[in-house]
């Protein structure tokens, strides 16, 4: 990884980093930084990309309301790439789409209002010729001539003697909300003094808020009567103040329905004119929809461009301050296609020959205070490694220089699963998924790109496509070993081979063996590949045999994976340089590892190899040595408590040996604990003490000259270098040191533990192995087994049919995928706590280049 600093001309700016974004290996620094103190350069053209995604948001909104499809273009990464001069282009277009939209749709909603008031206004009248007429009335109706109102106008007239005008009748119709009316009433009452008149029914009717939406409106349609010409201008106002409508309504019937006759034509006219507005709108938005999907790729990308230029340094005193400057890490191996991609961008800017152009300048820095660990860390992938990548990055991002644990998680991952999964039928599932959706690559990532709603389960399962077929031929293989398709034959014709092929005795001992009476039963050959399918059908002692196998086999595979681990890290430190930390670190390490377990490894092999059933004693099975037992004695010294006839040793040396390998482990704990504090405090006294050997010397060779010149000149300067050093010797090595050895005790307390919980943890492949294997089993024998093996002719063909059905399903959402699943989790846990943190940290910065991601349906 290489530092480097980019040089930029305004003009070409924009250009030269939209071929680095296609690019995608450029990581700029001090740029998404808090702190980063933008250039306010190009502020104007942020603020522009921003309305414009505003406005294609809205143009977007508005296509989905009317169910347009979005014109989608696989190749617009490579046919679209974004132009300085891009910008204005799209703003004019969007602009002028824009405003014809909005346009059309205030004259829409302009049209809806009065659409909706000419609705209300029929209501009213239809209302209003209710009241007047008597028509679905079951009470009294006040009529024009024999009301009481009106006599109360004559008796009014009679006694006061005035002008008749100031005592006319009059009436409003109008609607109210029905929470206002209470209120409404009580005002006009006090106005009036009571003499008034009012009749209301309630209505509900549908007022449009939209295209294809309408909500339903509950109000009050009222008629207020009253008298004379002055109470109706204060009437008038109430019902301002209220917010109340009100609606021209003839004294007539006759005119009553020629005015319903009139608004109703003027409804139907409306329709007609929304319609076709509505329709403008439309054909207006499906033009759009063809380069709106283009709009917002280009919009997005140019969005990013501008915002690093916007954050990077400006050159001072040079031409008016139109050269741009930025650090970035740059992976070594690319930086000519970085100046070549720079060179381009260029080439499209320059408006003059290229003689006058002004070419972007790439320069390696070299910085002194820089430290492997300020680098990010990059790594070259391709679809099949990515995938294991993916995996590691969860744990944490590699340090740089920091040995990748990826490649070796290729091989390890899909096999420990298998281990814990192995399963010949289930491993056909998953490889043939796997491989599925690896034949299938192309078209399944073209229609996850044309997805607008992509699920995220399917992506995670698809990103994964690789290591789904490398465990399912895994789990095919382990399947194999454990003959596990031999013996579910064996399981349903057993009874029958049982009487016909074998015979077996069971010895005190519990260990299933031939019939040495029958040698007609004879079997055959002994079976070399995998486990003999014979034990499958020995009843309860079958799961006594494999019991013992996986977890000797779990034991065995933990230690071999936690070494390979260790010696991951001592080729980490000895990469950094570090051959200190390899033999005061790592050997001790290893060599406990080695001695406490490699021992019980070692007694697992001698009890295959030597003891058996078929074997007279002391080596037959009753005298083998329990393995928990003899490793408990070993650590306490204790001799082995056994039978009189069987041997008190494995082999002759036993004993011995015991002792040299635990004599080994525990010399290896203290140099563990104290090795590597007790070497730095050593190294730190012989500095010192050559750095005050060194200036005595040269005090004692100085003449008196030379002596009063180093103190005017050197001492006086140098004496403080000197008691700034020695202060940095007498204070920060005792924190050092301090902290050295904590972290030192913490470190050899959690090798030493860990070792030994690390290795218990690995007994989780013995027991999800079993799990799975009585899973199958328990679905094999309760549910097709009984159509298999049911003796009854022609009619197991109809139960078969059924159950096979029923037994897929529960073999697909079981056994396959969730206790693959859980499979998957368990080994993803020996990965990163018991393999990784022997040798990986996982405490780098992960590579973030500037990088275009490929364009999708869902933007």
């Amino acid at each position: 990884m290489s530092l480097c600093q980019i040089l930029l001309h305004t003009e070409s700016a924009f250009n030269c980093l939209v071929e680095l974004g296609y690019l995608g290996v450029v990581q700029f620094r001090s740029i998404y930084d808090e702190t980063a103190i933008p250039n306010n350069v190009y502020n104007v053209e942020i603020q522009r990309c921003h309305d414009l995604q505003r406005i294609v948001a809205h143009l977007q909104d508005e296509i989905e309301d009317f169910k347009i499809n979005v014109m989608f273009y696989p190749d617009v990464d490579e046919d679209e790439v974004p132009k300085a001069i891009d910008l204005r282009d799209m703003e004019r277009q969007l602009l002028e789409v824009y405003d014809e939209l909005t346009d059309v749709e205030r004259n829409c909603e302009s049209l809806r209002r009065r659409h909706n008031h000419l609705y209300e206004h029929m209501k009213v009248i239809i209302k209003a010729d209710e009241f007047l007429t008597g028509e679905r009335n079951t009470e009294p109706v006040m009529a024009w001539t024999s009301s009481v109102i009106m006599d109360l106008v004559h008796d009014e007239m009679k006694s006061k003697a005035q002008p008749q005008d100031k005592f006319q009748l009059s009436f409003f119709a109008g609607t109210i909300p029905p929470l206002r009316f209470t209120a409404f009433e009580t005002m006009v009452w006090r106005i009036t003094r009571g003499n008034y008149f009012i009749k209301h029914e309630e209505i509900t009717f549908p007022q449009e808020a939209g295209r294809k939406s309408s909500q339903l409106v509950r109000k009050y349609v009222f008629m207020l009567y009253f008298l004379g010409p002055s109470i109706r201008e204060k009437l008038t106002k109430v019902c301002q103040g209220f917010g109340i409508k009100l609606f021209e309504c003839p004294e007539g019937t006759a005119d009553r329905r020629l005015a319903l006759q009139n608004i109703d034509q003027d409804i139907k006219y409306l329709d007609r004119i929304l319609e076709q507005t509505e329709n403008h709108r439309f054909r207006i938005l499906l033009i759009a929809g063809v380069d709106i999907y283009i709009w917002k790729i280009k919009l997005k990308k140019m969005l990013m461009v501008y915002y690093v230029l916007n954050r990077m340094r400006r050159v001072k005193h040079l031409q008016m301050s139109k050269y741009l400057q930025v650090e970035c890490w740059i992976p070594t191996a690319e930086v000519r296609n970085v100046r070549r991609a720079l060179i381009v961008g260029a080439q499209q800017s320059a408006k003059d020959s290229q003689d006058n152009m002004f070419p972007p300048m790439v320069t390696e820095l070299r910085k002194k205070y820089l430290r492997d660990e300020d680098k990010p860390t990059h790594f070259r992938l391709n679809r099949f490694t990515r995938g294991f990548q993916n995996l590691i990055d969860a744990y944490g991002i590699a340090a740089y220089r920091e040995l990748n644990p990826a490649p070796y998680t290729i091989i390890t991952f899909p096999f420990l699963f298998a281990v814990m999964f192995g399963d010949m039928g289930h491993g056909v599932i998953m490889a043939s998924f796997g491989f599925w959706m690896v034949i299938k690559e192309k078209r399944l990532i073209e229609k996850n790109r044309r997805d607008p709603n992509p699920s995220e389960i399917w992506t995670i399962m698809f990103a994964g496509r690789y290591i789904i077929a490398l465990m399912g031929i895994f789990s095919i293989y382990t399947g194999l070993i454990y003959n596990d398709c031999l013996s579910k034959s064996f399981n349903i014709f057993g009874s029958r081979w049982r009487v016909n092929y074998t015979t077996f005795i069971v010895e005190n001992n519990h260990h299933l063996q031939l019939d040495p009476a029958r040698p007609d039963n004879y079997l055959g050959d002994p079976y070399y590949v995998g486990m003999d399918p014979v034990w499958d059908i020995s009843g309860e002692h079958a799961i006594t045999t494999y019991n013992s196998l996986k977890m000797k086999l779990a034991i065995i595979l933990g230690v071999t994976q936690m070494m390979f681990g260790l010696i991951l890290s001592a080729v980490n430190y000895t990469y950094k340089r570090d051959y200190v930390d390899v033999f005061l670190v790592f050997i001790p390490q290893i060599t406990f590892l080695i001695c406490v377990f490699c021992y019980l490894v070692f007694m697992i092999f001698f009890k295959w190899n030597n003891y058996g059933g078929h074997i007279a004693a002391p080596y037959n099975s009753a005298c083998a040595p329990s393995i928990l037992i003899t490793f408990i004695n070993m650590l306490l010294l204790k001799s082995n408590e056994v039978p009189s006839e069987c041997n008190d040793w494995m082999f002759s040396g036993q004993d011995v040996v015991q002792i040299v390998l635990l004599i080994f482990a525990t010399i290896s704990i203290p140099i563990l604990l104290a090795g590597r504090p007790l070497y730095i405090i050593a190294q730190k006294k012989r500095i010192i003490a050559a750095k005050s050997a060194a200036l005595r010397r040269s005090r004692t060779r100085s003449t008196l000259t030379t002596a009063r010149r180093t103190l005017v000149y050197n001492v006086e300067l140098s004496q403080s270098r000197i008691s700034v050093a020695a202060k940095r010797e007498k204070e920060d090595p005792i924190e050092d040191i301090a902290e050295l050895w904590i972290h030192s005790g913490i470190h050899c307390i959690e090798s030493i533990l860990g070792s030994v919980s690390h290795t218990a943890s690995y007994l989780r492949l013995w027991a999800l192995s079993l799990a799975h294997d009585q899973l199958s089993s328990v679905l094999w024998n309760m549910v097709l087994k009984i159509g298999l093996a049911g003796g009854r002719g022609y009619v197991d063909s109809v139960v078969i049919f059924v159950l096979f059905a029923f037994w897929a399903t529960l073999t697909l959402a079981i056994l396959v995928i969730m206790e693959g699943l859980s499979a998957f989790l368990h080994t993803l846990r020996l990965h990163w706590v018991e393999f990784q943190s022997k040798f990986y940290a996982g405490s780098g910065e992960a590579f973030m280049p500037f990088k275009f991601p490929p364009s999708t349906m869902s933007g």
